[in-house]
């Protein structure tokens, strides 16, 4: 019976043969090639500190197969709190909260990692209680619509080494708590994004001007990070890799970029795409298709040696597999197709595709742009709308 089982799992495998494939990602091997991506769920506690809703949530996500889970945006600075909850690094008081998170996905069987953020220009002064900063005092054309009082102002020298300082102890902090990868979020129209854009950064020192001046503090914020930690812990960089707006980044900027992220000390390339002004683009509308920014990961591939990682309405295992068999990316990331099914990646793995509730590409999980106070789904029924019981 054994020699029958092990038989019948090896077929089962095989119809996933690339997806199921391991794969290192710095010194941390990974049983599969799915993620799952940071995703704002809003289900910290008020201080930012994990809360048991994450944990279960994420447990559910881990125990469903997927090998690689990013928990997150996480903040790295107290003046970048630009939701009521949303999930802080900031302070030593967040430690023990994420070595309890951390340590629940690995004990069931997935890696831990978490996306480390600052949300820059793209926030509201009335919700952080502070001045917004960015690389140039240029405002965001879509939430400076949202508050009278929306003001951001180019930072100092002094701001940029806080915000560098900010990053290399938050990533400190998630080591501690036993993490495995650190993501830094270079894309979105976020705040290091904003740095590396010619679109967002006018300045006219050495943060600002030519690609490797726009490059500088992402490379000095590796730099720090394996300074400090080694080869402690993988890191990966998630970046637009089209931003879709006029003077923005494409993907042949990467060509010079990649190179020196690798030598910094990137692991791994998450490659997304859009800022808030291409906003239909970070969360690709059902018009566009399934998977509509594997040519680019492809593309930005091309310039890597590290494992490059592609997102975007990737819906199932089936999709995953074409894209990695066809060389076009190392790594795939499933969102919402796992919020809506956690057991997307084992079900898959045991031949029942049937049975995988389907994501219906709501947006309703999308709880910032939907005016909802947290993360749900209208397919799985452990992920019911706030005001239901």
């Amino acid at each position: 019976m054994k020699t029958i089982k092990n038989i019948d799992i090896i077929n089962k495998k095989n119809n996933y043969p690339s997806v199921f494939n391991t794969i290192d990602i710095g010194k941390i091997n990974l049983k599969n090639r799915i993620v799952f991506p940071a995703f704002h769920t809003n289900y910290a506690n008020a201080d930012g500190t994990v809360s048991d809703k994450q944990i279960d949530f994420y447990n559910a996500i881990a125990q469903g197969g997927c090998a690689l889970i990013f928990t997150g945006a996480a903040v790295v600075s107290s003046d970048s709190i630009a939701f009521d909850r949303v999930m802080r690094i900031d302070n030593d008081n967040c430690i023990q909260g994420l070595s309890d998170l951390f340590s629940e996905i690995e004990k069931n069987g997935a890696v831990p990692a978490v996306q480390l953020i600052h949300y820059g220009r793209q926030a509201l002064n009335a919700v952080t209680g502070h001045d917004l900063i960015a690389p140039s005092a240029i405002p965001c054309p879509i939430m400076s619509q949202f508050d009278l009082n929306y003001h951001v102002r180019e930072m100092t020298l002094a701001d940029i080494e806080r915000v560098r300082n900010d990053f290399i102890d938050a990533t400190v902090r998630a080591a501690d708590a036993g993490v495995k990868v650190v993501e830094i979020h270079v894309a979105h129209g976020y705040l290091l994004n904003e740095f590396l854009s010619p679109y967002s950064n006018h300045r006219k020192d050495d943060y600002g001007g030519s690609l490797k001046n726009r490059a500088r503090l992402i490379i000095e914020i590796l730099e720090g990070i394996r300074s400090k930690l080694g080869s402690k812990i993988a890191i990966s960089v998630r970046v637009s890799g089209d931003e879709y707006v006029d003077g923005g980044l494409k993907p042949f900027d990467y060509k010079e970029i990649i190179p020196m992220f690798e030598r910094a000390g990137m692991d791994m390339l998450n490659v997304s795409a859009g800022v808030y002004e291409s906003a239909e683009k970070i969360i690709p509308a059902p018009d566009l298709g399934i998977a509509p920014y594997v040519d680019i990961a492809a593309e930005l591939k091309q310039y890597a040696t590290v494992p490059v990682c592609t997102v975007g309405s990737i819906l199932s295992l089936s999709t995953a597999e074409s894209i990695l068999s066809s060389g076009k990316a190392d790594l795939v990331a499933i969102g919402r197709a796992q919020v809506a099914d956690y057991e997307l990646v084992n079900k898959s793995f045991a031949g029942r595709e049937n049975d995988i509730r389907q994501c219906t590409q709501c947006g309703r999980c999308i709880f910032a742009n939907t005016g909802d106070p947290e993360m749900y789904c209208t397919v799985n029924p452990s992920l019911k709308p706030p005001n239901k019981k």
